[in-house]
């Protein structure tokens, strides 16, 4: 396993490599959290994954830097992808990781052969993340993604790390999102969803900038705000991952 300060290879391609995808994690977690979805990849695809400082391997590292420059924290994985042997890439980001995803896009568009934007909101969308956010309206978010283990909130030290890291995070998105706004992407993004998404219902999932509607495909599937790892859908979202490198 190739591994830098920002990215991992979590998995090399089997045979003659077809394509890579970068996979960019939602708020709060690592690349390891999307592991079910990512092993159902094809396998002539290597699967790199984005880890930033709070979590996982970097868990000791402060996310506090993030929010000084986030463009700095998007330039250090550009960079690192940028020294990896080329293959055609599709970036897949789940949440903020779509926001964190579209600036990589944009600011490298020959790492994005394919875009593949999964549970966010549309950018300027007003019931969005607050500016100034509370631990109330961290403990919303919680609430309304689900997917949280009821023992890291019942932890103390784990209940204060997560509602930081999650404030950070949640945070960043947003700082990340305005540096989207009425830019065009280098590709039409794949956008993805779920049915009976809470925090971010089917209608507040984005139509991105600068792109026709028609020129932006969107899917629905079963399941609430992290359907992606749902164990019905896994095989059907990898296959949409995938196919996003050809379109």
């Amino acid at each position: 396993m190739s591994e830098g300060t920002w990215t991992t290879v979590l998995r090399s391609a089997y045979g003659t490599p077809r394509g890579r995808v970068v996979a960019l994690p939602h708020s709060g977690a690592g690349p390891n959290s999307l592991l079910p979805l990512l092993r159902r990849l094809p396998p002539a695809f290597e699967v790199v994954g984005v880890t930033l400082p709070g979590r996982e391997r970097r868990f000791a590292e402060s996310c506090a830097g993030l929010l000084d420059d986030p463009e700095t924290a998007v330039d250090a994985v550009r960079a690192e992808l940028c020294a990896m042997p080329g293959l055609p890439t599709v970036l897949f980001g789940h949440s903020m990781g779509s926001a964190f995803a579209a600036v990589l896009a944009l600011r490298t568009p020959s790492l994005c052969q394919g875009l593949v934007l999964s549970g966010h909101r549309r950018i300027g969308s007003t019931s969005g993340i607050p500016e100034h956010l509370t631990e109330a309206d961290v403990l919303d978010v919680i609430r309304l993604g689900g997917g949280t283990p009821d023992e890291f909130l019942a932890e103390p030290g784990l209940r204060a790390h997560l509602l930081k890291l999650l404030w950070c995070d949640l945070t960043l998105g947003r700082r990340l999102g305005a540096l989207i706004a009425d830019r065009a992407l280098p590709v039409p993004p794949l956008v993805l969803g779920g049915r009976d998404d809470m925090l971010v219902p089917p209608e507040e999932l984005a139509e991105w900038p600068a792109h026709r509607p028609a020129e932006v495909r969107k899917r629905l599937f079963p399941g609430g705000h992290f359907y992606l790892l749902d164990e019905v859908n896994l095989d059907a979202v990898a296959f949409e991952v995938a196919a996003a490198l050809t379109g």
